[in-house]
């Protein structure tokens, strides 16, 4: 499979299940979002806006009424002190509610709000507001990364179906929900959980000591090295809002050169199979029949499910006429949407 850049879910999805990676990733098709899974994006929004409403203030220090403007929720107006109100954490999440509801595919009720309610409520008063992006120093909200490895073994060049050859690095790429300063020298970031504290590719329970070894971790630990490279020391914290709390993790230069061994391992993975594997052969797990979108929708005109037509092409006409055939219209090979 072609491959140019990584990022911690893609990683994660190509151990989860090869097929789907493929489908993705090579063929550009999306999964929808579950309901769940939307929840927690509402959840999410509310936590950015928090820490970007506390970056305004840290940088207009002599200005009482501000505002910030953010690409789903709109204008948000506040105070130094409406910023730390019940009132206002309530109209953001509205907002925030409202927004991602609005045009989605899933019903929602009441529980669904309340739930939301609850998630944020647990986030902001965890030991007593440690976690509250309000009581922390900014450094940035939801910041983008797109690095390049500068390895020998992180080169790639392909030949496309059309002809065209692409060459290039193997690059990173992703979004940190939050990054702030605990002290000199010292940064955190953030990464809010709002699902089960789960390997979903293995089903184990993440544990301190698998966290540590976690490749999302340890791709931040790295990118944040690059993007903030004055910070001396970096730790790293891992949310799960309803199942443990946070787990914080503090990773050295020997962490980034065990992300990289780890990298260079996927890359080869990913770059040598050209014929990715289901999760199970006759699609029987409960992961293809109750998660996987690929599996619960047929490819269009068909009677056969989007990642039974695929292994099909592929083994009738190889991968290089799946490629070609079977991806999305408009759909490049370095597509890359945020956040990730």
């Amino acid at each position: 499979m072609d491959c140019t850049y990584i990022r911690s879910s893609s990683y994660n999805q190509y151990e989860y299940c090869q097929m789907s990676y493929f489908l993705t990733y090579n063929l550009g098709w999306q999964q929808t979002s579950g309901k769940k899974a939307q929840l927690g994006t509402i959840v999410h929004k509310v936590m950015e806006c928090l820490a970007k409403c506390k970056k305004e203030i840290q940088d207009n220090p002599d200005i009482n009424k501000l505002e910030i403007k953010d690409d789903s929720v709109g204008k948000i107006c506040f105070t130094k002190n409406s910023l730390y109100t019940k009132t206002f954490v309530d109209k953001l999440l509205k907002k925030s509610y409202e927004f991602y509801t609005s045009n989605c595919v899933h019903s929602y009720s009441n529980s669904d709000v309340n739930f939301c309610k609850d998630l944020v409520k647990k986030a902001i008063e965890y030991n007593n507001g440690q976690f509250d992006p309000r009581n922390r120093k900014i450094v940035e909200a939801e910041p983008h990364f797109d690095i390049l490895i500068e390895e020998d073994w992180a080169k790639y060049k392909y030949s496309l179906p059309n002809g065209k050859i692409i060459e290039g690095q193997l690059a990173i790429k992703g979004t940190i929900d939050l990054v702030t300063e605990v002290d000199d020298g010292i940064i955190e970031v953030v990464d809010w959980k709002t699902g089960r504290r789960l390997n979903w590719a293995t089903g184990e329970e993440k544990t301190y000591e698998k966290l540590c070894e976690d490749p999302q971790l340890l791709l931040y630990n790295y990118a944040i090295s690059k993007l903030f490279p004055t910070y001396e020391q970096a730790i790293m914290s891992i949310f799960f809002i309803k199942d443990g709390g946070p787990f914080s993790i503090c990773f050295d230069s020997d962490d980034q050169t065990k992300f990289l061994s780890m990298l260079e391992k996927r890359f080869k993975q990913i770059k040598r199979n050209n014929f990715p594997q289901p999760i199970s052969k006759d699609r029987s797990s409960f992961k293809c029949t109750k998660l996987c979108h690929f599996y619960k929708n047929n490819w269009e005109g068909t009677n056969k499910t989007m990642c039974n037509y695929v292994e099909d092409h592929i083994t009738a006409f190889g991968y290089e006429d799946t490629v070609d055939k079977c991806k999305r219209d408009g759909f490049s090979i370095n597509f890359y949407e945020a956040p990730g």
